[in-house]
């Protein structure tokens, strides 16, 4: 049957003001959206016997509404028995007595949007995502009676968790979670046990600093800190038992005013101030932190059997002692950032220039491999990126060799490093990057030890991504007579490095394994840094480089001149 114009519009009118009808005398109707579950506020409201009055937090601050939709949301809800805890606390006897604004703010502290995460990636620091609230929430576990909980901001232990939402997840918890209302300098301030830290960052202007409101901040808007603050108690175990103490340990100034950029009690203190959010796990994510002294100071970080310690460093073959973090009074979220304990005393490690011999193939990965690890005639897997302090392109691949013991090669250590294939074009090696051992900062040359093989590409190299000056223009180049003299190869840019004996004849230097000359880096920091390498042409072979140096600009480029198959290096 044909329907008139007419007809089909009187029905479109009679539909439209239906609808409106309808709509004006219930609440909206959503649609159930993944598996017809329930939405997360749909949940909630199923089991009033539970979250009755978190319901009416939600509904008075209109979260119900976007709760009800379509979304990707993250919940901590916290049970009618933790709500009625909260508002005893605060002297309410309803929602409704909470003023609209606060209440708000509480809600979205509860909620993550636009996230779903379960337990599977909860870890000891903070979750991935911040709140609506616009601070992170942080996870951990602890034991209560021979069970592990998880517990969320150390305020709440999840009793219920991974509820899935057709908007989200859903954890059930037994308090509410309560923001932060202070910021670090408060924080410290009103800990007696930093009392001294709390001293010293007053006396340094550092308190002024880290006294604001991110929005606040006069200098840096915006800014987050993280601060690792340390107690009394350290001070004492190091016989510093005042702030008078600590001051005279590392000021040179005396009375003078102390908010200088050249004193070493202002720098002492700034250098435990770091300008960015990093709880626990952001500070395992990379091995180093930049500090906000003047200097440009960094905090070294590793894991040692799940301590994580500060500054352990090894520097040139010496192991220098840190400090451990105290987990367990760490992680303090701040209005402006984030506070952590140390339970020993951090400062800046103050070195001359020194040399960096940096055997390219002690790698963690090959390391590990005892039956393979600098034994004579072993060969390990090869490995694709990335490895623990290498990244490259896809397609080559890393390898690691041992010379047999009567091999007429000659490396340091007896090893190498192999990369298979460094050249241009696409499933090969043109493009690799190492993470440096510690270089303390200062002006360096740099050199590039390896054996000249049938790889044909040449190599444009980066110190933190600025270029060095020389390139190799090409790794199976024969660069000089075996019979100069060690000055005139150094003239020329390259140096013997090994105890091979010279070749008189042809054009090989010390049985192809030399030394190139790649430029001068300038190191800012006492940190790890990275090299970078970007082939440039060349054909399918494997490169072998056996080492890096990085030696001291004003020191001799040629001594020590042998690096011996056992290990040893000597003149």
């Amino acid at each position: 049957m044909r329907i008139s114009p007419n007809l089909r519009l009187i029905v479109i009118f009679v539909v439209f003001f239906t609808s409106l009808y309808l709509t004006s005398c219930k609440k909206s109707i959503y649609p159930i959206l993944v598996n017809n579950q329930l939405n997360i506020s749909g949940y909630l409201e199923s089991d009033p016997s539970q979250y009755s009055l978190f319901y009416q937090m939600m509904v008075r601050t209109k979260a119900e509404g976007f709760l009800q939709a379509y979304g990707a949301y993250t919940v901590f809800a916290p049970n009618d028995d933790a709500v009625k805890l909260y508002m005893k606390s605060k002297g309410k006897t309803s929602v409704n007595d909470f003023p609209i604004d606060s209440l708000t703010q509480l809600v979205n502290y509860h909620i993550i949007q636009n996230d779903t995460i379960s337990t599977n990636f909860f870890i000891d620091g903070k979750l991935r995502t911040q709140t609506m609230f616009g601070q992170y929430l942080t996870s951990g576990v602890i034991n209560l009676n021979g069970t592990s909980s998880y517990v969320i901001n150390g305020q709440a232990l999840i009793l219920k968790s991974n509820i899935g939402c057709g908007n989200g997840i859903l954890h059930v918890i037994d308090h509410v979670l309560q923001p932060a209302t202070q910021n670090i300098a408060q924080l410290i301030k009103n800990n007696p046990k930093y009392s001294i830290f709390y001293q010293a960052l007053v006396r340094t202007g550092y308190y002024d600093t880290l006294n604001v409101a991110p929005k606040d901040n006069q200098n840096r808007p915006g800014q987050l800190f993280t601060v690792f603050a340390q107690t009394d108690s350290v001070y004492l175990s190091i016989g510093i038992p005042t702030v008078d103490a600590l001051q005279a340990k590392y000021s040179a100034v005396g009375s003078s005013p102390l908010r200088n950029p050249n004193d070493g009690f202002y720098n002492y203190v700034g250098y435990h101030i770091l300008p960015e959010n990093s709880y626990l796990t952001d500070i395992l994510s990379k091995s180093s932190h930049l500090s906000i002294t003047p200097g440009k100071d960094v905090i070294s970080d590793v894991l040692q059997n799940q301590t994580i310690q500060l500054n352990y460093d090894l520097i040139n073959g010496v192991q220098y002692p840190g400090a451990s973090v105290d987990r367990a009074h760490s992680n303090i979220p701040a209005t402006n950032g984030v506070l952590h304990s140390v339970a020993g005393d951090i400062f800046i490690k103050i070195f001359p220039p020194t040399r960096v011999d940096w055997d390219l193939a002690d790698q963690p990965e090959f390391r590990k491999q005892s039956s393979i690890f600098r034994i004579a005639g072993k060969t390990a897997v090869s490995l694709p990126s990335p490895m623990t302090n290498i990244t490259f392109t896809a397609g080559g691949t890393i390898g690691y060799v041992c010379q047999a013991a009567n091999n007429g090669t000659y490396f340091w250590w007896n090893d190498v490093l192999t990369l298979s294939f460094f050249r241009t074009g696409s499933g090969r090696i043109n493009d690799i990057s190492f993470t440096t051992p510690v270089i303390v900062k200062g002006k360096y040359k740099v050199w590039i030890c390896y054996q000249r093989s049938s790889a044909t590409a040449g190599g444009q190299f980066y110190f933190d991504n600025q270029p060095l000056q020389n390139i190799v223009p090409n790794f199976q180049t024969i660069f000089s007579n075996g019979t100069d003299s060690g000055p005139v190869l150094e003239s020329k840019g390259i140096k013997r490095y090994t105890e091979a004996p010279p070749s008189t004849t042809g054009n090989n230097v010390y049985s192809n394994t030399f030394g190139f000359y790649l430029g001068v880096a300038n190191v800012t920091t006492t940190d790890r840094h990275i090299l970078r390498a970007v082939a440039i042409g060349g054909g399918d072979a494997a490169a072998t480089w056996d080492l890096i140096q990085f030696i001291p600009f004003d020191q001799d480029q040629e001594s020590p001149r042998y690096y011996r198959r056992d290990g040893s290096v000597t003149n």
